[in-house]
């Protein structure tokens, strides 16, 4: 729910809202009329609004974040700069992330595929230990 939302649900007015928060009217008329981002206010600013309300800060600005990306197969708590690697692990990994949206298990042999490959690329230099590492963790095979 966005800030005009919350404020047509709780049947209450901009004005009402800057008395309540200590907010500036004009800031929040700016945000509900969608001339200033919501994104780009203070996060003390936003506390003031949540708390006015009673809405927690995550449910004020959702509306706002990029949708997260879930992944079914890979494991998204495992960061990698991908724009480093050599551009047959960058293929294979794009085509694992085609395999992971469609849930097809072809994921799995790719994988494998791309374990061999990270092997190969570790022990010929062109990446550290660490990547490798990373590589497997974040694209496992079963």
């Amino acid at each position: 729910m966005n800030l005009r939302e919350y404020l047509k649900s709780r049947k209450t007015s901009v004005y009402h809202l800057s008395k309540d928060s200590g907010v500036p009217y004009t800031t929040l008329n700016s945000i509900c009329n969608g001339t200033a981002d919501i994104k780009e206010c203070r996060v003390n600013t936003l506390l003031k609004i949540c708390n006015a309300l009673g809405v927690g800060l995550s449910d004020l600005i959702s509306d706002a974040l990029p949708e997260v990306h879930a992944h079914y197969f890979i494991d998204d708590s495992i960061i990698l700069n991908t724009g480093d690697l050599p551009r047959p692990i960058r293929l294979t990994i794009k085509e694992l992330e085609e395999y992971d949206e469609k849930h097809d298990p072809m994921f799995f042999e790719c994988a494998d595929m791309l374990y061999m490959m990270a092997d190969r690329f570790l022990k010929d230099g062109a990446i550290d230990t660490m990547t490798h590492d990373k590589l497997i963790l974040k694209y496992p095979i079963a």
